[in-house]
């Protein structure tokens, strides 16, 4: 056994609650605030501790930034007094430091222990953060799960984690992705302003109706409801959530430009980090990933001919490099509609899962005093994570956009028995683009969310959804 790497976990154990605090209070001594998932975590762990399910193992992937580390490290904390062995590592520091994955640290764990796993009698919690560290993450954990059912392991670790796991361990564990905050989670945590339970209500009317006219009226009971939550919120909000306000780590930055910062610094980890692990990419390559995620911020549906003119790498690269940042939820593909030999032939267009990160690059080439004419791409990104997180991950659908000129903005494919045309903008929208779709895509209806009121056209089959409804979703 290594002793070093004995000695290392028991300077871990003896030094939790100085690293817990790190990750959970900013440097003035505020705890940082808890997501909407922590409670979900929290269920998981007691009834476990309570022997109430079967769940031991809890993986939660996301792109850096949304705040997975500082979610466990809450968690943790919570735990210290009422489980008397708790363990909190991060697999990136044991791997730079000993080159030791997890076997390793679970063998030394076990020095520390003085017994085999099996053995365990009590229960015992083990917290591992960025398990994407160690290759051998999910066979390892595998063998882990069947050696005791006394440990709960938590684990969290890029987007890509669920692209390496294998079946068995998939059988095993509860993935739980963290994506970016919604708007009522920043309200929440910014202002105390705690959200109604209106999102399943209006999630199920707005995608879940049959008819235009179904839309329209499930929607219209709510109407009360939500005009209630936007009497506490300050609209100027939804300019801040939109520009930053989706990454956690935005609450302890004393201002924009150190967010950007952070954001910027977040993106070089991503490259530097996670798409090696990715895709087979050289370090010249790499160098220029960021200018490429730049072309994209400035236009969305650049062609890979026109990006490798400009940056004079091979159209088949750029493709691997996307194809990455897509598995590293950075970015969301989007095909255009239509037939196969139309979407090769049309460029896909790439969200950001958070608005922030488009942001952050109009912020570094000094074009966000132009926020208000790029707004509507910021809220294009809003919605497309959203529905990237309420109809991809959960195998229900997929999203197109409309590549003619004048096209709508999202063609909504639901479990292939459906098809809705949805318009964003941030200003009063017209029907011109939904109408212009219509002409070739036959949509059970369409819905236009921007700032104009609740209302119907029955004969374009078109109801015009409040941003104030979306952000409630």
């Amino acid at each position: 056994m290594n002793q070093g790497l004995v000695q290392y976990l028991q300077q871990q154990i003896r030094t939790t609650n100085e690293r817990l605090k790190r990750f959970t209070h900013s440097p003035d001594g505020k705890k940082h605030p808890r997501r909407f998932i922590f409670v979900k975590l929290q269920k998981y762990i007691d009834d476990f501790v309570g022997k109430k399910s079967e769940n031991r193992m809890v993986v939660i992937p996301g792109f850096r930034g949304v705040g997975k580390t500082t979610l466990m490290a809450q968690t943790c904390t919570e735990y210290q007094h009422k489980v008397e062995k708790i363990l909190f590592l991060s697999i990136e520091d044991a791997k730079n430091l000993f080159d030791a994955g997890i076997a390793e640290l679970m063998s030394a764990y076990e020095e520390i222990l003085g017994n085999n796993l099996e053995s365990v009698k009590e229960p015992i919690l083990i917290f591992l953060d960025e398990i994407q560290s160690d290759p051998k993450w999910a066979v390892t954990l595998k063998s882990l799960f069947e050696k005791t059912s006394n440990i709960f392991f938590c684990c969290t670790g890029s987007s890509a984690l669920v692209l390496q796991t294998t079946t068995n361990l998939a059988r095993r564990a509860v993935f739980e992705k963290m994506p970016p905050m919604c708007f009522p989670e920043y309200e929440m945590i910014k202002n105390g302003v705690y959200p109604p339970k209106l999102k399943e209500k209006i999630r199920q009317a707005v995608y879940f109706s049959l008819s235009a006219e179904d839309v329209y009226n499930n929607l219209l009971p709510l109407q009360a409801s939500v005009h209630q939550y936007w009497s506490k919120v300050n609209r100027a909000d939804i300019r801040a959530y939109l520009a930053y306000g989706t990454l956690p780590f935005s609450f302890v930055m004393p201002n924009e430009s150190a967010v950007y910062d952070s954001i910027s610094l977040l993106l070089d980890k991503i490259i530097r980090q996670d798409l090696p692990i990715l895709g087979n990419f050289d370090q010249n390559t790499l160098g220029v990933v960021k200018r490429i995620i730049f072309a994209i911020a400035e236009n969305d549906t650049t062609s890979l001919n026109v990006l490798e003119d400009k940056f004079k790498i091979n159209r088949l690269t750029i493709a691997s490099i996307f194809d990455a940042l897509e598995k590293a939820e950075l970015l969301i593909k989007i095909p255009a509609y239509g037939s196969n030999m139309t979407i090769a032939k049309k460029p896909n267009k790439y969200l950001f899962m958070s608005p922030a990160i488009r942001m952050s690059f109009f912020y570094f080439t000094g074009q966000e005093s132009t926020y208000l004419t790029r707004q509507g791409k910021l809220l294009e990104d809003s919605i497309g994570s959203h529905l990237y997180r309420e109809f991809i991950i959960r195998d229900q659908g997929a999203i197109r956009y409309d590549s003619q000129q004048g096209g709508a903005d999202f063609i909504l494919q639901i479990l292939n028995n459906k098809q809705i045309i949805i318009e964003v903008g941030m200003g009063d929208k017209d029907k011109k683009q939904i109408l212009n779709s219509m002409k070739k895509i036959n949509s059970d209806y369409n819905l236009i969310f921007s700032s104009s009121g609740l209302a119907i056209d029955k004969e374009a089959k078109t109801v015009s959804i409040p941003l104030e409804y979306y952000f409630l979703m």
